[in-house]
């Protein structure tokens, strides 16, 4: 208790320079905190737009379909799998998927493209390609039209120029069915998407997963089941969840990561450069720190002379320094901490919104163009872990100066 309150006194006896050490400590725990929530925010963002314009935060295949994609790694939606899908609650959202490389012609036109059979009734609930209607309308569900003898497409705006074709036109759709033998039907333009991706609008196109199973040959079978999930920090609890049930059935689930791997490097390498720049600038506060620290031992090695002629263990005067430091430390990453959850969460409420003709960019690929923040805990815990790390070592010279202390040199020092 005597260490603690001589500590405690010691670090206000000069306030100008503690405010000036402790204002380094907030400002660096602060920016650090804003910087990365700014950064974690907006990747859940990316994230989220580019799931729900594509895979979904998760996909149940055939195990090796991820890497080579086949008709023949298909499989039938059994009760088993229902189950295990119904019976986690984080799961908010399912629907099947077909992919099939195909050859749609129109006229003298004739361009390769990849279709995608999905179920109009369940594919809200997974991504918002229904939503990316650039003209006409998304399809329908072919399996309440018995008396409908042609299937319906929606392709991408790019594709549909290319083609020379309108909406409302019927094209022929070619293609190998499960068993290799080609295939070939009319299909009627229903409308037309534009989801930013410009690859995909140009080669991509939809048809109701029914008519594409009649089409293909492929009776009930599926190649995938894209999943959405209330919240995506769950994502790994759920994959081993469902692993558990899928793999003994030859199947798997596979979170965005595995789906997406050049938008996982992308974030992963973006992260690397934002967490450089922190690095560098709390190695700038951390030689803050040492100085300050520094200055204030060095001003009372006569002090500590004294002390240690009168008795004080040198061990016990180096621990009421190193307390000094943790004072300072602790109300700088409260307070630290109180700014930078302030300023977080107003942007989590209130975010940033682009102008101009960045927000004209977001906009053609498909992105709000807005930048969120994040009020992640894992935000806190790392600048702060960060920080206290950097000042450990910044104190540790002081420190030692402290310990290698001679009573005589103490209090001859000037």
């Amino acid at each position: 208790m005597l260490l603690i309150r001589l500590a405690w006194r010691s670090l206000w006896r000069n306030r100008r320079r503690t405010l000036i050490a402790m204002s380094a400590v907030i400002f660096a725990i602060t920016l650090s905190i804003i910087q990365r929530g700014m950064q974690y925010g907006t990747y859940a963002e990316t994230i989220k737009t580019a799931v729900r314009m594509s895979t979904g935060y998760l996909q149940i295949q055939k195990i090796g379909y991820n890497k080579n994609p086949s008709l023949q790694k298909s499989f039938i939606v059994n009760r088993k799998i229902e189950e295990a899908v119904q019976g986690i609650p984080s799961i908010n959202g399912a629907s099947p998927r077909i992919q099939a490389d195909a050859l749609l012609s129109f006229r003298d036109q004739s361009l390769g493209v990849m279709i995608m059979g999905v179920s109009p009734k369940t594919e809200n609930l997974v991504t918002d390609f229904p939503k990316k209607i650039n003209s006409g309308r998304f399809i329908t569900d072919d399996s309440t039209k018995e008396s409908q003898k042609i299937s319906e497409i929606v392709v991408g705006y790019k594709l549909l120029q290319n083609l020379n074709a309108h909406v409302g036109d019927s094209v022929v759709v070619l293609a190998q069915d499960f068993d290799g033998i080609l295939e070939n039907s009319f299909v009627k333009i229903t409308g037309t998407f534009k989801t930013g991706s410009e690859d995909f609008d140009r080669t991509g196109a939809f048809m109701d997963i029914s008519a594409m199973q009649n089409f293909l040959d492929m009776e009930n079978k599926i190649n995938a089941v894209a999943l959405s999930v209330r919240n995506p920090d769950d994502l790994e609890k759920i994959d081993r969840q469902l692993n558990a049930t899928l793999k003994p059935m030859g199947l798997v689930a596979l979170p965005w990561e595995e789906l997406l791997p050049q938008l996982k490097q992308t974030i992963e390498l973006d992260n690397a450069s934002g967490a450089l720049y922190i690095i560098i600038l709390l190695f700038v506060v951390g030689f803050g720190i040492l100085n300050t620290v520094l200055m204030s031992i060095t001003e009372r090695f006569r002090e500590y002379g004294v002390m240690l002629s009168l008795g004080m263990p040198q061990r016990k005067l180096a621990i009421a320094v190193a307390l000094e430091v943790f004072f300072m430390l602790v109300i700088g990453f409260i307070v630290g901490n109180g700014i930078g959850a302030a300023v977080n969460a107003y942007w989590v409420q209130h975010p940033i919104t682009l102008g101009g003709d960045i927000a004209e960019l977001y906009k053609e690929y498909g992105f709000a163009p807005v930048l969120v923040s994040s009020l992640s805990f894992k935000i806190f815990v790392d600048s702060t872990l960060t920080i206290l790390g950097i000042s450990i070592v910044a104190a540790m010279y002081p420190l030692w100066r402290v310990l290698r202390l001679e009573p005589l040199k103490g209090i001859r020092y000037t």
